[in-house]
């Protein structure tokens, strides 16, 4: 349930401009980690 939570933030930042740093308040991450991730996704689902 955890990473689905995580991939619908991750998925708000890449298509709807949601705060990188709202989602890392919200996922309890740093600010980098989550750069990250919305790297990765948006390499994945491009």
């Amino acid at each position: 349930m955890r990473e689905l939570n995580r991939f619908k933030v991750i998925q708000a930042i890449a298509d709807q401009g949601l705060a990188i740093w709202r989602a890392a308040e919200r996922l309890g991450l740093s600010r980098r980690q989550v750069e990250r991730l919305v790297l990765r996704y948006r390499a994945e689902h491009r």
